[in-house]
């Protein structure tokens, strides 16, 4: 078996940095190649008075630009290279959708990242991904 390519689903939670060093270390080990994927599903960090001045586009646009200086910082801070996208919808659905799109050999991703209630009302999105993604998935608990 080889893997050539990892996928690490990163949503900016406590939970992302020991899932991002054990994708680093999966990826200098078998000198693959790693993207990062941040999936814009809901409106966490937004200042209420802030979204009610913004139209839905400006809103969009917003937080694609968050999440990709967020994600670029990341990157920078990564012993070796690797590349990013921002994809929005439902998480588990965007993240198997990338790991489809990207052939990936591999998906290294966290059991838990941001809570509440949506997460008691949608369900796990690791669970999903594991029933769903095209190729094994590494659970980092």
């Amino acid at each position: 078996m080889s893997i050539r390519t990892l996928l690490c689903p990163v949503d900016f939670s406590q939970m992302s940095q020991p899932v991002l060093d054990y994708a680093v270390f999966m990826a200098k080990s078998h000198d693959a190649s790693l993207k990062l994927v941040h999936v814009v599903d809901q409106l966490h960090g937004f200042d209420s008075y802030k979204i009610l001045h913004m139209t839905a586009l400006e809103i969009t646009h917003e937080m694609e630009r968050q999440a990709r200086e967020q994600l670029q910082q990341l990157i920078d801070t990564l012993p070796i290279p690797a590349s990013f996208t921002v994809r929005f919808g439902r998480a588990a659905d965007e993240i198997v959708a990338q790991a489809k799109e990207d052939k990936v050999d591999l998906v290294v991703m966290g059991s838990h990242g941001r809570s509440g209630l949506s997460h008691l009302l949608v369900g796990s999105v690791a669970e999903s991904v594991v029933r769903h993604a095209p190729c094994p998935v590494l659970i980092v608990r």
